[in-house]
């Protein structure tokens, strides 16, 4: 692939339900790459996320992890087998925090989709959540995955060669990734431009005391819409170089 016309990739795991500043960086991406061949990690936002409380408290919804080895890859992980009752209870915890929200009947049906299935592996659920909100929010990237790519190495030789795979100009990466500076040379030489997220997250009218922010999507869908979160991440390309 040739490197004359601007192509951002975006490299990002398969979080649950994540926050909306995820979904800035897929309006920003021609390529959007599921990175799902990196070591699954317990506690993380691979498996939970958060949303405010009737108390107006932050609490977590969390996706029960099967006994698995520790070097286990997110594409392997898999969800505890509980007959259903963790997808009941984050439905249930979903309508006590929201259900009095201006949205909420518009968007629930979405997650009762998504948490009506039976999921076996972690990563499939989260992708297939992630891309039910892409398309609530108009975002239309390629998707990929990591795995189903022809490239190799670790952490920024990963994500140069993913990079490289697709011809990209600009790698559009989150602020968790600053160890990509320690090569950054090297994606200079490629003709790839790091730029790191400076998205400053928005406020909106949430229920109960005060704001919270950097919770999952699900609070902003139900609480200001798809259509003032589409504002709210909207695509100016040339801020990004």
């Amino acid at each position: 692939m040739n490197h004359k016309h601007e192509r951002t990739v975006v490299i990002m795991q398969p979080c649950y339900l994540p926050w909306m500043g995820y979904f800035e960086q897929i309006a920003r991406a021609d390529v959007f790459v599921v990175l799902d061949t990196v070591q699954f990690e317990q506690r993380s936002w691979q498996c939970r996320n958060r949303l405010k409380g009737s108390n107006s408290l932050p609490f977590w919804l969390t996706v029960p992890i099967a006994a698995h080895p520790l070097e286990t890859a997110i594409r392997d992980t898999l969800v505890a087998r509980d007959g259903g009752r963790w997808r009941m209870a984050h439905l249930k915890s979903i309508t006590m925090a929201l259900s009095r929200a201006p949205f909420y009947e518009e968007i629930i049906p979405v997650f009762e989709s998504l948490l009506s299935r039976d999921w076996e592996r972690l990563a499939d659920m989260n992708v297939d959540g992630i891309r039910r909100i892409a398309h609530l929010l108009g975002l239309t990237p390629e998707w990929k995955k990591a795995s189903e790519l022809p490239v190799g190495g670790t952490k920024a030789d990963l994500v140069l060669d993913i990079c490289r795979h697709f011809g990209a100009t600009c790698c559009y990466v989150s602020q968790g990734s600053r160890y990509l500076e320690l090569q950054v040379q090297e994606f200079y030489e490629a003709g790839v431009e790091i730029v790191f997220q400076t998205w400053p997250h928005p406020t909106y009218p949430q229920r109960g005391a005060g704001f919270v922010s950097h919770l999952s999507v699900v609070d902003a869908l139900m609480n200001a819409g798809p259509g003032e979160v589409r504002e709210f991440i909207q695509v100016r390309k040339d801020s990004v170089r």
